[in-house]
This record gives structure tokens, C-alpha cells and sequence, in this order.
């Protein structure tokens, strides 16, 4: 079977069809904690980080009913490293953790998000959860980096539906900056069994230690980076939203999300045509990321306001957020 033990089941998979709902936003954006509280509805099956890491062996575990027992030595995997949670916020990371599947693809090719080069791929992991989880339940997908590409994922798959999130970019972009600052500080074990190519950069001290000494000693010139892929990044999402049919999408903010959890959870059931299985307390699971503006981010300030002018207005985000 060599290197991909599944190999001799991927007929089984020829007929098989799912329903993708992809949760896009911007990075930090609060994907994170809607994927969790969507996949605890029960109503979705979710790609985890058992899937992403394990992924040449789902199908084969799956026929030997292994997959409770590869879940639980990867979890043990995850403490017998210390980790706790992803380094980089509080939420606990198991086997069962939902994940973004751009892990996958870019161990593919160098992008994260779906192209015409990885989307066989992408299809093949949709299609393998379908098979293992057994029933005809939608597919939850989260991956941000899809986020200024939800056209031509709606071109490939007609019958996706999407909930956009959305928080203030002061908040994203100082978080952002923060997230690169801890995985160049430290090598993250979790990031490192996902990202084969975190892992090589890593390992690499020409490519790292430059980066972390410009972060560190001239965090400006990060927050303009990141500013302009952020503006880069909404400003397709302005330009294309009223392209994707008003019923198939939903948009709501992290700001809105926190102070009206429950109800922001049931309207976008309501809205995907889905009742819960579960019956969960929304507020109960979310917690708030308190996140202090970077320095760096509100020097410039009016930099990201005049790159993103119109993204600022139509969520009513002030630059003195």
C-alpha cells in the first residue's frame, strides 16, 4: 500500500456526493469558534484534525474499525507533546478538533486555498468524510484563505452555500500580526503536523530568523503586509458578494456573534434550512477574545482605514475601535 494506504478503496468513493458549507472570513476573524459551534449542532460533518493528519489511512481505518482507536492515539499524541490548545488562542485541540482544510492542499501544492490544480484533491477529502461518517449530513468547511475566492468555489460546486464573518480589521490584523509573532517565536508542534511547510520554515534559520527580528524590531512594516492582503482581501469580498445568489449565503459579524450568540446560531440554521440535532447554549461555548491592539497597529491606524474606507463603513467599525 506504501505511502497511501487508501489507495485500494478510492473506487468506493466514485459515487459518492456531499452538500459543502464553507465559513469564510478574514484570519482571526472568529472562523474558529463559529466552526465549533456550528459542528456542535450536530448537523454537520466537519473536517478534524484526524482527518488532515491521517488522512492517506481514513478510508483503510475506517474498514478495519480502527478510526476510534487513531483518534485517541492522536489525541495522546497532541498531550504527550503538551499541548493543550494551538498555541496561538485557548481552543483545546483533539483529534476531533475542526480544522482548515487548507492544511491538505498545501501539502499538495504551495497554495491554501482550492485552484484548478488541488481541487481533485479537495473533492477526494470531502468525499472520504462523506463515506466514513455515513450519512448524507452537509460538509462543514472553514478555511480563510478562501475568503477572497468564494467564486470560483461557487462555479466548481453550484450548490455550496457560505456564512461570511466578519470583525473590526484593527482587532484581525493585530491578532494576525500576534499568531506569526508565537509560531516564529517557538516552533508549534501542533502547526507542524498539520503544515509540512511551516515545518521546513522552521527548520530553516536563514528564512526565519529575519522574519522574526523584522517582527520584532519593525513590527510596522508586518502590519503593512498584512494590511494589504487584508485590503486585497476585502476588497474582493465588496466587489463579488452581490454575484453569489442572496439565498445562498449568510454574513454576520463577530461583534453581533458575541453579544447575540444563540440567536446569530439559530438564525444561520434557519437560514441553511437545517434544524439543530443538538440542542446546545451558544453562549456557554463562546468566550470572547479579548484582543489588545498592537502598538504597531494603532500607530497605523489610518493606513488600514484609508486601505479598506468602504469595508470600515459598511460594518459601521470605527478607526478608533
Amino acid at each position: 500500500m506504501g505511502n497511501n494506504p487508501d489507495g485500494e478503496f478510492i473506487q468506493e468513493l466514485q459515487q459518492i456526493t456531499f452538500q459543502p458549507v464553507f465559513i469564510l472570513g478574514l484570519h482571526r476573524s472568529g472562523t474558529s469558534i463559529l466552526y465549533k459551534m456550528l459542528t456542535e449542532t450536530g448537523h454537520f460533518n466537519a473536517v478534524t484534525a484526524y482527518h488532515l493528519i491521517n488522512y492517506n489511512e481514513l478510508l483503510l481505518n475506517h474498514h478495519l474499525r480502527k478510526e476510534e482507536f487513531a483518534k485517541q492515539l492522536l489525541t495522546e499524541s497532541f498531550r504527550e507533546k503538551g499541548l493543550q490548545d494551538r498555541g496561538i488562542d485557548r481552543l483545546k485541540v483533539t483529534a476531533e478538533f475542526a480544522e482548515e482544510y487548507g492544511f491538505l492542499l498545501n501539502k499538495q501544492t504551495v497554495q491554501m486555498f482550492i485552484t484548478r490544480k488541488n481541487i481533485a484533491l479537495f473533492i477526494e477529502m470531502c468525499k472520504k468524510i462523506q463515506f466514513i461518517a455515513g450519512n448524507d449530513k452537509p460538509i462543514l468547511l472553514k478555511n480563510p484563505y478562501d475568503f477572497p475566492n468564494f467564486l470560483y468555489i461557487k462555479q466548481v460546486f453550484p450548490n455550496a452555500k457560505f456564512v461570511f464573518i466578519h470583525r473590526h480589521p484593527l482587532k484581525t490584523i493585530s491578532s494576525t500580526l500576534n499568531a506569526i509573532k508565537t509560531i516564529l517565536k517557538n516552533k508549534n508542534p501542533y502547526t507542524t503536523q498539520l503544515s509540512e511547510i511551516y515545518d521546513k520554515f522552521y527548520a530553516n534559520p536563514l528564512l526565519r530568523l529575519p522574519l522574526r527580528f523584522i517582527l520584532s524590531k519593525i513590527p510596522e512594516c508586518g502590519v503593512i503586509f498584512i494590511t494589504r492582503i487584508t485590503a486585497k482581501a476585502v476588497g474582493y469580498y465588496l466587489k463579488n458578494i452581490e454575484k453569489l445568489p442572496k439565498g445562498d449565503y449568510i454574513t454576520i459579524t463577530y461583534e453581533g456573534f458575541c453579544q447575540h450568540p444563540q440567536e446569530t446560531l439559530e438564525n444561520i440554521m434557519k437560514r441553511l434550512s437545517q434544524n439543530m440535532i443538538h440542542t446546545i447554549d451558544a453562549s456557554s461555548l463562546i468566550s470572547p477574545r479579548t484582543v489588545e491592539i498592537d502598538g504597531s497597529v494603532r500607530k497605523l491606524r489610518k493606513h488600514i482605514y484609508h486601505s479598506m474606507k468602504t469595508y470600515f463603513d459598511m460594518f459601521h467599525y470605527s478607526i478608533d475601535e
